[in-house]
């Protein structure tokens, strides 16, 4: 959705969806995963199927817009009912496949944070290759976009069937019908011999430094992107400017660095998860940067552009390690990893939430909100 952000300004001129947009998206977000954490027993192959098919309803409806005859007010409400229930669909896939990937090796969640990184890039790609399909077109290209992201949601679903019925996945299959995955939250109330309660807030007592690393690192994220990273104006290249090509390679820079970064996790620098924290402080030097390019005429396209790769880089790489570190607190046992998967899922929505909310107070300080 955030990389047809040309095809938005088309259909609402004047407007720049991405700060209210994501607004919806990651409060919608944090409800539903915020409820789903309160649940006593987790089905994970429901929530993982439900997500994609609701994920898959509605990019479907935003690939009809452009043949829907309603008033732009009408259909930007439409829109945003649609991130909402994309954000509801999304949210049970969040929290299902943390879960899931915490009963795998600690390696589950760094290859999970890799495939995150390349599904961001991969949709940037989409965009771009369709808008060089279809030059000019915006409508053409942007119908072609959701339908290669309509059959990608269906090969993600053929994706997970395939892992679920292979050997390494067989201990986290449910035995009595080997067609779903649950997870049965028993030692929630009560200790277990391998470390403790699995309460949440017995895990979160524990794991609570770490959470806040994942919590300001998924702030960071949206606070950056998209909103602010498509905010940066074309100053030389002027050639770029049309069809907003700059911005569109801006977001494509943004996710290369980013998914760079998440492959480098396995080397730590250091890094473990009684400093995880630090990470933060790499981020917080960035934005500052990224405004700079973004608000001083003196900032050239070439500043901008590495600006851009730096906080690519330093998404992919610190938010993926605070996701992958949080495992590797000592003392966790298997049931309290499961608990500390669904309190991640949390912290992340809460940061993304936080994170959108940061950056429309800065779109409406820098008078960005209007495009």
């Amino acid at each position: 959705i955030w990389a047809a952000f040309d095809y938005w300004e088309v259909l609402f001129p004047g407007r720049n969806i991405e700060f209210s947009a994501s607004i919806v998206y990651q409060v919608a977000s944090i409800f539903t995963v915020g409820a789903l954490s309160l649940s006593r027993s987790v089905r994970l192959r429901r929530r993982i199927l439900f997500g994609f098919g609701g994920q898959f309803v509605c990019l479907a409806v935003i690939l009809a817009f452009r043949w829907l005859v309603l008033p732009p007010d009408a259909l930007f409400a439409v829109l945003l009912s649609l991130i909402a229930l994309c954000a509801v669909a999304t949210g049970h896939l969040d929290s299902a496949l943390l879960s899931l990937c915490s009963q795998y090796s600690s390696r589950m969640q760094q290859h999970l944070q890799i495939g995150i990184g390349l599904g961001i890039l991969a949709s940037v790609l989409y965009r771009d290759l369709t808008k060089v399909l279809f030059p000019g077109a915006v409508a053409d290209a942007t119908s072609l976009f959701f339908v290669v992201a309509l059959a990608t949601i269906l090969v993600c679903v053929a994706s997970y069937e395939i892992l679920m019925s292979l050997p390494v996945s067989a201990r986290v299959r449910e035995p009595q019908s080997g067609t779903s995955t649950s997870v049965a939250l028993l030692a929630e109330e009560r200790g277990n011999d391998e470390g403790g309660s699995a309460h949440p807030l017995a895990v979160w007592r524990i794991v609570w430094r770490n959470q806040l690393a994942v919590l300001l690192n998924f702030a960071f994220c949206t606070t950056v992107y998209p909103g602010l990273v498509t905010s940066v104006p074309c100053r030389q290249f002027t050639a770029l400017k049309s069809a907003n090509w700059f911005q569109e390679l801006l977001l494509t820079a943004f996710s290369t660095a980013d998914i760079v970064g998440r492959f480098l996790t396995g080397r730590r620098f250091g890094l473990h998860h009684g400093n995880i924290l630090s990470t933060i402080v790499v981020r917080a030097v960035v934005f500052p940067l990224l405004l700079f390019c973004i608000a001083s005429p003196g900032a050239t396209d070439l500043a901008s552009a590495l600006v851009v790769l730096v906080a690519g880089f330093s998404n992919g790489y610190c938010l993926s390690l605070a996701l992958v570190v949080v495992n590797e607190v000592p003392g966790l046992s298997e049931e309290q990893r499961k608990t500390c998967g669904r309190i991640s899922a949390c912290s992340a929505s809460a940061g993304l939430l936080v994170g959108s909310l940061s950056a429309a107070w800065v779109a409406e300080a820098f008078g960005l909100a209007s495009g």
